[in-house]
């Protein structure tokens, strides 16, 4: 009996030296995890001068208390110019607008994607925004574009302004033309632990 009560009390004498083993190993990394998930913060300010020209669009109208509404989905390729290399390069938008041609106001929402001119359409972007803006005067925009980047990661939240005559829409993100006031775009990325 002495030799398996001994035995058994071995048994019992080594766990607890595992489980303190194990809760120090698990516990240093989770302490890495979260150091390597939350990046320190950091802010840089952009800007993007764009021009494109659209490629797709459909277009209707309706009537409403005397007011015509035109209703437009639309898709516009071109080129984007920065000095962030993640704002550069082709740029792709897309909008759907409602004017309203009686009064000439209106509210647009979109995307806009940039990637590298010699990529793969299918890779992933460089910036990708969600787009949202008013419309002033028929053909004048100026909204807030909310998104990221990548390479290295970020966030991006900007005003931009644009322009559509005919079928070309130019732009900026984060700079003060075509039309001034200033605005403002930044990439940022982290939080203080």
């Amino acid at each position: 009996m002495l030799p398996v009560q001994s035995h058994e009390r071995g048994i019992g004498m080594r766990h607890p030296k595992h489980i303190v083993l194990l809760t120090a190993v698990g516990l240093f990394v989770l302490v890495g995890a979260a150091s390597a998930t939350v990046p320190h913060p950091q802010t840089a300010d952009v800007s993007a001068a764009f021009s494109a020209t659209q490629t797709r669009m459909h277009t209707r109208t309706c009537t409403e208390d005397g007011n015509t509404f035109r209703i437009t989905n639309a898709a516009w390729r071109g080129t984007a110019t920065s000095t962030e290399p993640r704002l550069s390069g082709v740029v792709n938008i897309t909008t759907h607008a409602v004017l309203n041609e009686t009064t000439g106001d209106g509210w647009a929402t979109g995307t806009w994607r940039t990637r590298d001119a010699t990529a793969n359409p299918r890779t992933r972007a460089k910036s990708d925004a969600r787009l949202s803006a008013v419309i002033d005067n028929m053909n004048h925009l100026d909204g807030l574009a909310s998104g990221n980047v990548r390479r290295p990661a970020g966030r991006l939240l900007g005003n931009w302004s644009a322009t559509v005559i005919g079928d070309t829409m130019s732009g900026e993100l984060g700079a003060n033309a075509p039309v001034s006031p200033d605005n403002a775009a930044l990439i940022y990325r982290g939080g203080c632990p």
